[in-house]
């Protein structure tokens, strides 16, 4: 409230110039196209698109000296290990979306060196925003189970553990970066809580809605499960305060309007 700001709308190659970064605290990059199913389809125009804004934004930091902090997603990670960190090198997702992501990293670290820079990875969003999308699992199945429908859920998923951030969290981790100038030019993993489908399907189901769900197969989904280490996240003053079941209860009363009574 009474913050004053200007809304460039455009490529953000072309409207992002050096007059920009230098007038800049911190650029925020969360630009780019978020949906990995999608990028299935068009994997050369997600990569065209996210990388070239990328390594744009990158270069103009550096040339600039404008501290960046950009934002990457756990989807990187397919390791075997129970517990993931950010050291972890096998890193070899089947989505073009977390492919480029850490095309889009590497390109980060290099060009920025050692250069004020944090790079979030960030995992699955959940929780209500005035302009909130549901497209992503929690959400997503909160929205199906409010309309009555099925809840649909990859093959391979229900009881795989999985990263998740609270969008509270995620806004927190983004401001005090910037506003406590905590650049440490590393990967940082950005998480609230580890859980699986199931965890989440049980908190709509104590909200009172039907949890009917139907498998599907996915070109991105796999085997894997595994928890993420937050460690250095705290180490360097992040704390992850959300939690999954009060905001799938948060959302399913902000859709309470469309709700079907369960039987």
């Amino acid at each position: 409230s009474g913050v004053k700001y200007t809304l460039c709308q455009g490529d953000v190659a072309h409207e992002f110039t050096v007059a920009l970064a230098q007038a800049a605290d911190a650029v925020i990059h969360l630009a780019g196209v978020t949906e990995p199913l999608a990028s299935v389809s068009d994997p050369n125009w997600l990569f065209d698109n996210n990388l070239r804004i990328t390594k744009h934004i990158a270069d103009t930091c550096a040339a600039t000296g404008t501290p960046l902090v950009f934002v990457s997603t756990t989807s990187v990670y397919t390791s075997t290990d129970l517990i993931v960190n950010e050291s972890c090198t096998d890193l070899t997702p089947t989505s073009p979306y977390a492919l480029c992501k850490l095309e889009e990293e590497a390109y980060v670290l290099k060009v920025l060196g050692s250069a004020e820079a944090a790079i979030f990875r960030l995992g699955t969003i959940f929780g209500v925003s005035p302009g909130m999308r549901f497209h992503t699992a929690v959400n997503k199945f909160c929205w199906q189970a409010a309309c009555g429908q099925s809840i649909e859920v990859w093959s391979t998923a229900m009881d795989q553990t999985r990263p998740y951030l609270a969008l509270a969290d995620a806004t927190a981790v983004l401001s005090k970066t910037v506003l406590e100038r905590i650049y440490p030019g590393e990967i940082v993993n950005a998480v609230t809580c580890d859980a699986t489908v199931s965890d989440v399907l049980t908190a709509i189901s104590e909200f009172g809605c039907s949890t009917d769900v139907r498998l599907v197969d996915s070109p991105v989904m796999n085997n894997l499960s595994f928890k993420t280490s937050v460690e250095k996240a705290n180490n360097l003053g992040f704390s992850f305060e959300g939690n999954l079941r009060r905001e799938v209860f948060n959302t399913l009363k902000l859709l309470k309007g469309l709700m079907v009574p369960r039987d």
